[in-house]
């Protein structure tokens, strides 16, 4: 082990442990992922009730981002470095972390959904690609980000952007 990795491996042991923990749970209809047009579907986002004043002011925004726990898919004991996007062989094999792939060292989701309304502890989304029973982890409000232009994506995705309009038509 060289010089530098011994000094950020004390560093790390010097880290308070991560601990995660829900605000919130998912209910809605989809009980198990797998492809489907998710921008059709409701979700209610419940809230434990000691943060129902940390959302206030969230009802003003059209858009939220719902940082989620994959539970399906936590604890795996292997997970591949490398994967086909949405295991499509016609697609090239790419590094985990260059998909969006559920299986992964930490499960994490992230999606934008749209904000339909709030009563009291319960945010009501449209859009959110999260089964029932999902743990939330957090919600952010979503700000508008640079133009889209400058956005650089492998032509995979777009290929998988024109196949996934093509099955919403």
């Amino acid at each position: 082990m060289s010089k530098k990795e011994r000094k950020l491996s004390r560093r790390a042991e010097k880290q308070p442990a991560m601990v995660l923990k829900p605000v919130a749970l998912v209910k809605n209809d989809a009980r198990e992922p797998g492809m489907r047009d998710w921008s059709r579907v409701f979700s209610e986002l419940v809230f434990e009730r000691e943060f129902v004043n940390a959302l206030d002011g969230l009802e003003d925004f059209s858009h939220i981002i719902v940082i989620f726990w994959m539970h399906l898919f936590a604890g795996q004991e292997r997970i591949p470095l490398k994967t086909h996007p949405q295991m499509r062989t016609e697609l090239p094999l790419v590094g985990i972390f260059a998909t969006r792939s559920p299986i992964r060292p930490n499960p994490l989701g992230i999606a934008v959904a749209q904000m339909l309304e709030r009563k009291g502890n319960v945010l009501r989304v449209k859009g959110l690609d999260a089964v029932d029973g999902t743990p939330v982890v957090d919600v952010k409000p979503y700000f508008p980000g640079a133009p889209d232009d400058h956005v650089k994506v492998p032509d995979w995705v777009n290929k998988l952007q024109r196949h996934t309009l093509k099955m919403s038509i």
